[in-house]
């Protein structure tokens, strides 16, 4: 029997000071977006067109059309702003500060900005961290990943995804690839030049732009074989994780209209 008060396992209630820090935050990224002339988007509640995944909450409207509860919030914005919006606007630089709900009953509120036709992530990461700092959060590390490395990597040693989704690294290493252990070890960007020079030549560029981006913020890390499971990261990605915990990810992606680049920090964690 469910008690009168009772909320649902993964739904959030804030109250007292915990209510307080999180509008603080907010407020905090709000003037730090429009100091970078960010505009805001506030997303329907409501969509026809999330992406469908075991995550996804979904039922029907009147009509018997599938309708899901906004489970992502960046896509959105960007098709929204596409499509819908139209000539309404040409601005291309958005954030969102709102929710996001997965199956069961999970609520996710999140900080995210999107910049439409921008390819390069060290402003993202740059932004990202400024509002970590505004927050209190000055400790975070930036790891640093390559979803397009993974897929070269998969397809040059022909191993099923699973492998790399599981991090089942174990089994990359009994194979026979001499530069396979120092690519899994890897992590410190001085120690670039080393590991090109017995990777791949079908790693190489990956393993350089993640260095290369590795130069926006001092005590990056690199980690080529961590997976991320991401619906539309496809190249470079990065997250800043505080005491294990991820706190901010972000990389790039496809928008319909080129390349665009955005993050997401979880309010949930800072807070």
């Amino acid at each position: 029997m469910i008690g009168e008060y009772e909320i649902p396992k993964g739904s959030r209630l804030f109250f007292g000071d915990q209510a307080r820090k999180k509008r603080e935050i907010e407020n905090i990224a709000a003037a730090i977006f429009a100091r970078r002339g960010f505009e805001e988007i506030a997303t329907p509640l409501f969509s026809y067109h999330q992406s469908p995944s075991n995550e996804t909450i979904r039922f029907s409207d009147e009509n018997n059309n599938a309708v899901f509860l906004r489970a992502d919030s960046s896509l959105e914005a960007v098709r929204l702003v596409l499509k819908r919006l139209g000539r309404a606007t040409e601005h291309r630089k958005w954030f969102y500060i709102q929710p996001v709900f997965r199956y069961p009953t999970r609520e996710i509120y999140q900080i995210g900005a999107e910049a439409i036709g921008r390819s390069d992530l060290k402003e993202a990461i740059d932004l990202c961290g400024e509002i970590l700092s505004g927050a209190g959060v000055s400790a975070a590390t930036l790891q640093i990943g390559s979803i397009a490395l993974l897929n070269a990597l998969q397809k040059l040693l022909g191993i099923d995804r699973e492998v790399l989704a599981r991090h089942e690294l174990h089994k990359l290493l009994e194979r026979e690839e001499k530069w396979l252990k120092p690519l899994a070890e890897f992590c410190d960007p001085k120690n670039l030049g080393e590991l090109l020079a017995i990777a791949p030549e079908e790693l190489k560029p990956h393993l350089i732009a993640m260095g290369d981006l590795a130069k926006a913020r001092r005590g990056a890390v690199l980690s080529p074989l961590f997976y991320v499971d991401t619906a539309y990261y496809d190249d470079l990605y990065f997250r800043f994780l505080l005491n294990g915990r991820q706190v901010a990810m972000g990389g790039g992606y496809e928008s319909g209209e080129g390349r665009a680049a955005g993050f997401a920090i979880y309010v949930d964690e800072l807070i």
